[in-house]
């Protein structure tokens, strides 16, 4: 089956690529294609996010080729985002790993009011070997941390470190009914597979109907009603799903063009259901984000409650505080600050331990621009996993980064 979705992925996104660089012209489109690599050399004190005494260093190096390209026409537009990401250990080089991300969007405009849209992508995260040899006495936690990484960074979960890959697609429509009133509606699909079928995770599928409803109450406030709906199936023994409703009314208020403010605020209700259970839970969500520009600074402060069905058949209610900064000390240097912090609860239908979690990350930074096209950053991260539920459990992470971006925007265009 694996096979098979791959062959079919790279059939069509060579057909688009094929459309896209010989047809479009003839189309009279305004078309570009911006190819992108980035490389990076990192010191990770500890590779694979163990607790204390169980710690692994290495060197490991990134390379992450990617291309972006868009047709526009007066009714379609298209859009492609390739690439890929190799990593290599210095050490432990069973670790060596390449990923994939790509992602495909079409829309098409019916008329002047009615617009449809689709999409569809595919992300692999795999390795050579799931067990590094050469530290027996290590053998049961050195597993590739696919899952691992991808869920820190995106959800501030800890899950057990395996191999993955998700593919899915999107079908959806804007229409609006005058210049202030709008309607927007999406399905999004997505399917999420472990190739190595891990004790303790399963493959699952989740559907999401989102409805949204905007109106322009005046040339700088605009406002929102977000209905949204849910629903994630595992593939175990017990049939569990997790289903979850939101109606969130939101607002966006612009005070000038380098600030404005946006949030939200409603309520969620959450069903999960397996052969032995069935319970409910609800509670309160929002979201609220402050964007503000000066002439050499930049500040943005987000605050979040949500709902997230996580891998491990778990509903969980995620509080999450960012707060990113730029400052620009010359026309080629800039320095940045990037803090985060999250906290996970289990939701008691899901697991009535009340247990939780607390991810700390903090990642300063400076860029230096070599020349129009490339970028030289250096960065130091911190991360930190507070464990409420098992003690001596926390774990700490440090790295160093150095970044070598490469960038050609619009280098074919047309």
């Amino acid at each position: 089956m694996y096979n098979g979705l791959l062959k079919s992925f790279l059939i069509t996104l060579a057909a688009f690529v094929a459309v896209f660089l010989l047809f479009a012209p003839s189309w009279s489109a305004d078309w570009e294609v911006s190819p992108y690599v980035t490389i990076i050399e990192e010191y990770d004190d500890n590779i694979l996010f163990s607790s204390k005494g169980q710690k692994l260093d290495d060197f490991v190096t990134y390379v992450r080729p990617r291309v972006k390209a868009k047709c526009s026409t007066d009714r379609l537009r298209m859009s492609l985002n390739s690439g890929l990401g190799v990593e290599k250990y210095v050490d432990y080089d069973e670790l060596d790993t390449i990923d994939h991300d790509h992602r495909i969007t079409l829309s098409y405009a019916l008329s002047h009011t009615l617009s449809l849209k689709t999409g569809g992508y595919f992300r692999e995260d795999t390795t050579e070997t799931e067990i590094i040899e050469k530290d027996t006495v290590f053998a049961e936690i050195i597993e590739k941390d696919t899952t691992l990484e991808t869920e820190l960074i995106e959800e501030g979960l800890l899950v057990y470190g395996e191999d993955r890959r998700k593919f899915g697609g999107n079908l959806g429509f804007n229409y609006g009914f005058s210049t202030r009133l709008k309607l927007s509606a999406d399905w999004t699909r997505s399917y999420t597979e472990y190739p190595d079928d891990p004790v303790g995770l399963n493959d699952r599928v989740s559907d999401t109907l989102k409805l949204v409803t905007s109106y322009v109450l005046s040339p700088q406030t605009s406002l929102f009603l977000d209905l949204i709906h849910t629903n994630t199936e595992y593939d175990d023994e017990g049939d569990t799903s997790i289903a979850n409703y939101n109606i969130i009314p939101s607002f966006r208020h612009d005070f000038g063009e380098a600030f404005y403010v946006s949030g939200g605020a409603g309520y969620r209700y959450t069903e999960h259901e397996s052969k032995n259970s069935d319970e409910h839970t609800g509670g309160f969500v929002f979201n609220l984000l402050f964007h503000r520009d000066w002439e050499r600074a930049s500040m943005e402060l987000l605050v979040r409650r949500a709902q997230y069905s996580d891998a491990d058949r778990r509903s969980v209610e995620r509080d999450m505080l960012t707060l990113r900064g730029t400052y620009r000390l010359s026309d080629r240097f800039r320095s940045s600050l990037v803090a985060t912090f999250r906290r996970n609860r289990v939701d008691k239908a899901t697991d009535n331990s009340g247990y939780y979690s607390d991810y700390y990350t903090v990642s300063p930074s400076l860029s230096y621009v070599l020349t129009p096209t490339i970028t030289l950053r250096g960065s130091v991260d911190y991360t930190k996993y507070d464990n409420k539920e098992i003690n001596d459990a926390d774990k700490e992470r440090f790295r160093a980064r150095l970044f070598l971006n490469f960038t050609w925007p619009r280098l074919w265009r047309g």
